[in-house]
């Protein structure tokens, strides 16, 4: 029998978010909860411990993708064929685990990634499931029925990677830190022959960034209103994609579009227009020359301007704002 584990990435979490994993436990086969907390939080591992949940404390050292080396590396020890990957934002459907073990089991022993439809409650719509040809990005037409589609991308969030994928794709590049971390997997799987899926029949419920819909008459545009170390972060590390992976896939030029979009964004619609700005113009210019790594060691200056934000965002609960690091 296919054995498909759970991965959960906690970030100062809610005890919703932590009650959410708790109750993860009896629908896998093995859950394993990764505290990325710089801090290790004491009342989410009480009620983990009470539970009887794996936890390890991680501390955000590399990020995201950090989290997730550490907690696949530990699953794939206790010898799962597969692990599913999960945000503390994303809200797992019934019967979730079931149909995604049978697909597992399906293709038994081979290297692939499988993920849901991603129904962003934020925006109330589906992201876009998307093709390529490498040159560019088509949108997938999604047939209900069908057991799997291929896809060209899937976000981390109820992604499922078999124990083959990650011995043939390696880690994810904990240089990223946290943007574009799941996309450049993904640009590394077509390269590498590894095939992505979309499971029409699950949809995965997800709150991606603090998206706002503005609308004039029949013209409606969506801000993401993330702040400005996450706009650092999109811009450099789309521009590091481009130029490793640019010349083998030129679809990798694409997040570049869309560090432009933002830019339009921000200018006719967000507020912190300044800040936001320069921090994607030094992004971009960290991105270009390769200066990788978390924001504290490339731009300290930026990350004690993040840092002072969050103080003053949320003092509720020890300083520290209540969010996702990487959604």
């Amino acid at each position: 029998m296919t054995i498909l584990g759970a991965l959960i990435i906690l970030f100062h979490p809610s005890e919703e978010q932590v009650a959410r994993a708790v109750a993860m436990q009896s629908a896998c086969d093995r859950l394993l909860v990764v505290d990325n907390s710089p801090l290790p939080d004491a009342r989410a591992a009480a009620m983990l411990s009470d539970a009887g949940v794996a936890l390890l404390h991680y501390g955000n050292r590399h990020g995201i993708a950090g989290a997730f080396n550490h907690g696949l590396s530990a699953l794939f020890e206790q010898h799962v064929d597969a692990v599913t990957l999960f945000d503390q934002d994303s809200e797992v459907p019934e019967g979730y685990f079931a149909v995604m073990r049978d697909r597992c089991a399906s293709m038994s022993g081979q290297a692939f990634m499988a993920g849901p439809r991603i129904f962003d409650e934020n925006d109330q719509r589906f992201l876009p499931e998307l093709t390529t040809s490498g040159l560019s990005v088509g949108r997938l037409q999604v047939e209900p029925g069908a057991a799997l589609q291929r896809c060209a991308f899937l976000i981390s969030s109820g992604c499922v990677i078999s124990r083959e994928a990650f011995a043939r794709l390696g880690r994810f590049d904990e240089t990223l830190f946290i943007d574009h971390v799941d996309t450049e997997y993904c640009l590394r799987a077509l390269l590498c022959n590894v095939p992505l899926y979309v499971v029409p029949s699950l949809v995965l419920s997800h709150r991606i960034g603090a998206r706002r819909r503005h609308k004039w008459g029949s013209f409606e545009l969506t801000t993401m209103n993330h702040a400005g170390f996450r706009r650092y972060y999109s811009a450099r590390n789309a521009m590091q994609l481009a130029l490793q992976y640019g010349l083998r896939l030129p679809v990798a030029v694409v997040p570049n579009v869309l560090t432009l979009w933002q830019i339009v964004q921000i200018v006719l619609l967000e507020q912190g227009k300044l800040a936001k700005l320069t921090a994607i113009a030094l992004g971009v210019w960290d991105g270009l020359f390769g200066r990788m790594g978390p924001l504290a060691q490339t731009r300290p200056r930026l990350a004690a301007q993040a840092a002072r934000s969050t103080v003053v965002a949320s003092p509720a609960r020890d300083g520290v704002m209540h969010r996702s690091h990487h959604s």
